[in-house]
Order: C-alpha cells, then sequence, then structure tokens
C-alpha cells in the first residue's frame, strides 16, 4: 500500500513537471502563453520557430517584473544601470535571457530574468 502510494506520489510529480513544459495557452488570453510556467529548455527550443514578438512578449514580460521588483518602468532601471555594464538595447536585453536560457535549459524561464534583474539592479535597490 505504502509503495503504491509513493509511486501514485511520484507519477503526480513528473505529470506536473512536464505540464509546466508546455505551454499554456488559457482561455481567454488571446493566445498569450504562460511564459512563468516554463524552463529555459523550453524557451530555447520554441524561440527559433515562435511568433513573431515573441522576444518583445518576453521582454515585455521582463519589463513587469522588473517595475514589481524596484517599484520603476525598464526605462528608469536602465537609466540608472551600472555604467560598466553593456549598453543595453532591445537585442542584449533579450539576448541576454537568450544567453541564460542557453546555458541553464533546467532552469525556469522566470530565473532568466531574475538574473537579468541582478545585472541591471542600482545597489540600493532590493
Amino acid at each position: 500500500m505504502r509503495a503504491a502510494v509513493c509511486l501514485a506520489l511520484a507519477l503526480i510529480a513528473v505529470n506536473a513537471a512536464v505540464a509546466a513544459d508546455k505551454l499554456a495557452l488559457r482561455p481567454g488570453m488571446g493566445g498569450v502563453p504562460d511564459l512563468g510556467a516554463i524552463r529555459c529548455e523550453t524557451f530555447t527550443k520554441i524561440l527559433p520557430e515562435g511568433p513573431t514578438g515573441f522576444r518583445q512578449a518576453v521582454l515585455t514580460w521582463a519589463a513587469g517584473y522588473i517595475y514589481g521588483r524596484s517599484g520603476q518602468t525598464i526605462d528608469e532601471v536602465l537609466a540608472a544601470a551600472p555604467a560598466n555594464g553593456p549598453d543595453w538595447t532591445f537585442d542584449t536585453l533579450t539576448d541576454h535571457v537568450v544567453g541564460f536560457c542557453a546555458a541553464n535549459p533546467r532552469a525556469p524561464l522566470p530565473a532568466a530574468i531574475q538574473d537579468l534583474w541582478a545585472r541591471l539592479k542600482p545597489a540600493a535597490v532590493p
């Protein structure tokens, strides 16, 4: 009996992990995927064949995360970013997410945004 319960729990965990890697297109969301529920490996696979503007969607999502953390727009954060860092543009911001995901395929996509935030944030902002 105990073994059966353990097996059932293991199967539930495996199914949940697999489901999290699928792009969930929730009803009423206009076909917008739940980017927070996928891993970097899934992001990396769909990026080349993804919809037009997929990088834009990821950057918009990142801007929301950054605003939630800092109360500042991405433009305000970029203006205060360390001067010795890269020249942040649309391409360098999204390339950072792409590069993080290529190096960390098992990480959840939000980890790539958190890593980007760590590179952007002024020292005084949590």
